[in-house]
């Protein structure tokens, strides 16, 4: 009856949202400029030699909406401050804005409105993540939560373990 019904678009739920934590698992999410944003006066040469960039990572850029765009551009483009032939308009309206880094290879970005010469630029390079370590043999604990090499997202074990059996209650 119903409670099957919700039960079962509970399950579909819980498991959409298990799904996304794992294929998220692998990414970080990096906010440009750390707590002050995407903004003038930051130093995002420095920022960004603080910083490791990896395939999978998000770069996050929190910018006022009014003042600010972030366009990706080429090395010339990002060296002279030219926004004429951009590569990806990154800028989607809110000022809060993803970009998932997806290749090994330099990235470059600028604000293109006049701020570009004053520093509000960032160029980084991305490699493709190391493997991770092999548990060390015999470390029980660390392997409860390893899988073929590959950490298991611990919200994901929640659910596995506490929720999904009481869903399956009839």
């Amino acid at each position: 009856g119903l409670r099957m019904k919700l039960g079962g678009q509970v399950m579909v739920i819980v498991w959409a949202a298990a799904v996304m934590l794992m294929c998220t698992a692998d990414g970080r999410r990096i906010d440009v400029g750390g707590k002050v944003g995407w903004t003038q006066a930051v130093n995002y040469t420095l920022w960004a030699s603080q910083q490791t960039f990896y395939v999978g990572d998000w770069l996050f850029f929190r910018f006022d909406k009014n003042a600010y765009d972030v366009l990706e551009v080429n090395q010339t483009n990002y060296e002279h401050c030219n926004a004429d032939h951009f590569i990806t308009n990154i800028t989607r309206g809110s000022g809060r804005d993803l970009l998932e880094l997806k290749e090994a290879k330099p990235y470059y970005f600028i604000c293109s409105k006049g701020y570009c010469y004053g520093g509000m630029k960032l160029a980084i390079n991305v490699t493709e993540p190391t493997p991770p370590s092999p548990a060390p043999q015999g470390n029980h604990a660390s392997s409860l939560f390893q899988s073929g090499g590959k950490s298991v997202n611990f919200p994901v074990l929640v659910v596995a373990i506490f929720v999904l059996p009481f869903l399956f209650k009839v």
